[in-house]
């Protein structure tokens, strides 16, 4: 049986659109890591409540969007809102509709669960045997949430979701322990909340010296904060977070290869975080209005030699 984990919640308040709710928001945070399987007494009812709530959702991010003149902020809630929209729920099965995203079902149709299913959420109680079945298909590492509370999930062999945030502390100490072994102070990246550009620049171009080591452990990194979002943080934590997985996506953007939006699909528990336009050329992240020629002097100037040649390539 593969090792899972459970969490137990509550809806603020009874009725269809309370749980609902707080399904789609708890959602939000985990909509990239694969298919969801909900399971509930009246699918058609559950399905188009969650959908009033994450088209809500989608609305309150395309606000958050037009508010903003950060070009990094309106890539990412671009990033969000397509994906959004994008997402297909269901109350057909896994067999009848193997191209969904999410499937509503019953105890009595969910004893096949969709491949890469990593977010597996419960509002009514099942038969032990049939739990079993489910939990057997289930990948490592996928998190089962719990709103009924009546099955036993550590009997089951399930950890609690606790364990997959230890599990970001832990990795979170090898970035830090490998970020001070190459002289980056990631607590000084940011002044006052917002991005310290010169400290972002002068740590870029430190890592463009060792992407492949960067790239290594910042996967690693990120694979732990995937698995257990939504993730309470602190303020000052989440912003280490956010420039530590923006550098890394960087650094990921000026290497040789194949470019993905893995890094930017990354945890905040008020947005998305920063994510990724795939549709956008790679050079509008470094485009502020300076000409390219003057980018790459300013960073000559400033002895970033590795930014200086990462750039060059990218733009030939």
């Amino acid at each position: 049986m593969a090792k899972c984990y459970f969490e137990l919640r509550k809806q603020a308040a009874r009725g269809t659109d309370s749980i609902a709710a707080d399904m789609m928001r708890h959602l939000h945070a985990r909509q990239h890591l694969g298919k969801v399987v909900v399971i509930c007494e009246n699918p058609a009812a559950l399905l188009a409540a969650s959908r009033k709530q994450w088209l809500k959702l989608a609305r309150t991010i395309q606000k958050h969007r037009s508010s903003t003149l950060n070009a990094d902020k309106i890539l990412k809630y671009t990033h969000t809102i397509t994906n959004m929209q994008h997402l297909s729920f269901t109350t057909k099965t896994p067999l009848e509709r193997p191209e969904a995203d999410i499937y509503f079902l019953t105890g009595h149709n969910c004893s096949l669960v969709p491949v890469h299913c990593y977010s597996l959420y419960f509002t009514t109680s099942l038969p032990i045997a049939t739990a079993r079945e489910m939990i057997g298909q289930l990948p490592v590492e996928a998190l089962l949430i719990d709103y009924d509370h009546s099955m036993p999930w550590a009997k089951l062999g399930l950890q609690s979701k606790t364990a997959l945030e230890s599990q970001v502390d832990s990795e979170w100490k090898q970035v830090q322990h490998f970020l001070k072994s190459n002289g980056i102070a990631i607590n000084r990246l940011m002044n006052d909340g917002v991005h310290d550009i010169e400290a972002m620049d002068d740590a870029l171009d430190t890592m463009l010296g060792i992407s492949h080591r960067v790239l290594r452990i910042a996967n690693e990194f990120q694979r732990a904060l995937e698995l257990a979002r939504p993730l309470r943080i602190q303020k000052s934590m989440r912003q280490q977070y956010d420039a530590f997985v923006l550098l890394a996506y960087r650094v990921q953007a000026l290497s040789p290869g194949a470019m993905t939006q893995h890094f930017l699909e990354s945890y905040n528990e008020d947005d998305t975080f920063f994510l990724y336009d795939i549709g956008k050329q790679r050079m509008e992240l470094w485009d502020l209005g300076e000409p390219f020629i003057e980018v790459v002097e300013r960073h000559r100037r400033a002895g970033r030699h590795n930014l200086v040649q990462a750039l060059r390539v990218a733009a030939s």
